[in-house]
């Protein structure tokens, strides 16, 4: 049986549950921990959903963690700590016994964006990126540049730094930590999921976007399509497949802006990057294909 942890409002736990089959999953929701009894110690673990459903070392075939700590709970800071220990530690049982499903839950704290740079850059074009905590030091040759989040941590007021262009340098606080990058202008957006060694490559439009990052602006629902399937180059789908082996994962979303030569800028890459939406209603067999890898 598999474990999939997530939180009790994530609409893609929901469509994994879906496609692997109810019977063949066991959904923890750790924003709602109290709902569940558990036990763990250094012999047995065992876990009971609100229902009866049980859980445990001995019918445990793998676990999936998706969007870890992404979910919160009202706790006091150390409950949330203890729980917080507790999970990972679950997860090091899974992971110890190679039965943890995709990537690290610690994968960008070993292996962030600007590093990740570095490696996409000997496969394809990256744009022009800094990030400084002394704007005066910052020698940018590109004249439009964006900002952005490295963390994709939300602010005081629960605001999300998107992907926004700015003016000039000058326009910036010179005493925040800014990550800046050239502004790459494209009439797509190139987006390619990764599942073992299976790339599902979609493009979107971008030229009814009225802000530079399509986050902005995508529907999640089920009634709009906006992704569509784009055929990667025989060249770029293998440097894709060496880019992932040189970052040992087999799973995540890959980001990219499609120039008007046809060359794909790499932008990044999220381990945890949602993908549901690419393929809402499964027209194309990714859900299949996850569903089938889950089950392995």
């Amino acid at each position: 049986m598999l474990l999939l942890i997530s939180g009790s409002t994530d609409g893609t736990a929901d469509r994994i549950v879906e496609s692997v089959g109810t019977s063949n999953v066991f959904r923890l929701n750790y924003d709602i921990w109290k709902d569940y009894d558990f036990s763990y110690n250094p012999d047995n673990w065992e876990i009971v959903n609100p229902v009866g459903h049980k859980i445990s070392n001995k019918n445990a075939t793998c676990c999936f963690w998706w969007k870890a700590f992404h979910y919160y709970t009202k706790d006091d800071r150390l409950i949330k700590s203890e729980v917080k220990y507790v999970l990972k530690d679950l997860y090091g049982w899974f992971k110890h016994r190679g039965l943890a499903k995709g990537n690290s839950i610690f994968f960008h704290e070993h292996l962030g964006k600007i590093n990740i740079l570095s490696l996409a850059k000997k496969y394809f074009k990256i744009p022009e990126t800094n990030f400084s905590l002394n704007l005066h030091r910052n020698n940018f040759k590109s004249k439009k540049l964006v900002t952005k989040s490295l963390s994709s941590t939300r602010t005081s007021d629960d605001k999300v730094l998107m992907t926004t262009k700015i003016p000039s340098l000058d326009a910036l606080d010179k005493n925040f930590p800014w990550y800046l990058q050239e502004e790459i202008i494209s009439d797509y957006d190139i987006t390619v999921f990764l599942c073992e060694k299976k790339l599902f490559a979609f493009e979107r439009s971008r030229k009814d976007l009225k802000s530079i990052d399509w986050r902005q602006e995508q529907e999640f629902g089920y009634d709009k399509q906006e992704w569509f399937p784009f055929e990667l180059s025989s060249n770029d789908y293998a440097s894709l497949i060496k880019l992932s082996k040189d970052m040992s994962v087999e799973f995540g979303r890959y980001d990219f802006m499609l120039e008007k030569d046809n060359n794909l800028v790499f932008l990044e890459f999220n381990a945890t990057g949602q993908w549901v939406f690419l393929d809402i209603h499964n027209k194309y067999g990714l859900l299949d294909h996850v569903a089938k890898w889950l089950k392995k």
